[in-house]
């Protein structure tokens, strides 16, 4: 990394740029949490519903991508309810296992009760000795405080409203909502900025509200190292302004219920969209998005697509995005940019 931008994130994890990349189960890969960690900053693999020894594979394969000194910052985010469901010590202790492999971080999201995963990771470090940091996933102020407040977490991602996948339909914006969060929680953990961060302008403009880092999700899907298919990746490149939407149309591929309320998938539009909208049976939508034709795509991404139009490295793209930042924030004579 060609100059540092210190904030209390990069000095949590001994890193040299504030930059995290998604968890996105399905789209992350192995290579591409490998490639943000060579680019300075810290990946994490996405969990989704896959066995234990599917997660030992993946952390495996991307510290075989790594230095020595580099292994360590892998990390792996949950969904809540996946681990209610599937997670279970007496099934597959999933948790558990990627625990014993001395991740730096567990991304929490989407439950009814992390507090249980927390107290989880917390008995494994006194236990072992081995500190792994835990990330917390909000979408109100109320979840920030009690994240903060209660299960002292050591950051809080903070979801803004453009951020793809799955988010609240509630969420204010994300440089909004980040002003609010530091101004609620003003000794708190440090905050992770999450939706709509595209450009290294945009990550400058939320360090510099009290962001202590940003998440790249949407960003880093135009990489080789995504596991997306080329037709998605084409669907992301041809993605123009205001494409996207967060709808409950997408839900058909899980169980019923299992989402929080008020969390729905943002993703590109096409007929899915609009086939919910003017009703039609649950059974033959289904059944469309399982025949995998371009029209029936779930092609998760944020509002920000349409300002990338092209396919690059993910260690590429996540320099260029830091680069752009520090010379901003070096401009405004940022106290972030050390002596």
């Amino acid at each position: 990394m060609s100059a540092e931008i210190s904030t209390e994130f990069t000095k949590l994890f001994g890193i040299s740029s504030p930059i995290a990349s998604a968890p996105m189960a399905y789209a992350t890969t192995p290579a591409l949490v490998a490639s943000v960690i060579k680019a300075g900053g810290i990946g994490f693999l996405g969990a989704g519903n896959e066995p234990s020894a599917k997660l030992e594979e993946m952390i495996d394969q991307t510290r075989s991508k790594l230095g020595t000194k580099q292994q360590s910052l892998v990390g792996m985010g949950f969904v809540g309810w996946v681990l209610d469901k599937f997670g279970s010590s007496e099934n597959d202790p999933r948790l558990k296992t990627v625990l014993d492999k001395r991740v730096s971080a567990i991304w929490l999201a989407f439950g009814p009760d992390l507090g249980k995963y927390i107290s989880q990771i917390r008995g494994h470090i006194k236990a072992t000795g081995h500190q792994t940091r835990v990330l917390v996933n909000i979408n109100t102020i109320d979840e920030a405080k009690k994240a903060a407040n209660d299960w002292k977490a050591d950051v809080i991602v903070v979801q803004g409203a453009e951020a793809g996948g799955r988010g609240s339909v509630n969420s204010l914006q994300t440089l909004e909502f980040v002003t609010q969060i530091v101004e609620a929680i003003p000794n708190g953990p440090p905050i992770l900025a999450a939706g709509g961060v595209m450009k290294g302008s945009q990550m400058a403009s939320l360090l510099k509200i009290g962001a202590s880092g940003v998440v790249l999700g949407t960003r880093v899907l135009f990489t080789p190292e995504c596991m997306f298919s080329e037709e998605m990746k084409q669907v992301l490149i041809n993605a123009g302004p205001n494409s996207t939407s967060r709808s409950p149309a997408y839900d058909l591929v899980f169980p019923p219920g299992v989402w929080p309320e008020d969390i729905q998938a943002r993703c590109i539009e096409n007929k899915i969209l609009e086939e919910y909208k003017i009703g039609l049976d649950p059974a033959e939508r289904k059944a469309k998005i399982s025949s995998g034709d371009v029209d029936h795509l779930i092609v998760y991404a944020g509002s920000g697509v349409s300002e990338v139009n092209e396919i690059q490295p993910t260690e590429t793209v996540v320099k260029a995005i830091h680069v752009e930042a520090f010379a901003a924030l070096r401009s405004s004579g940022s106290t972030l940019i050390p002596a």
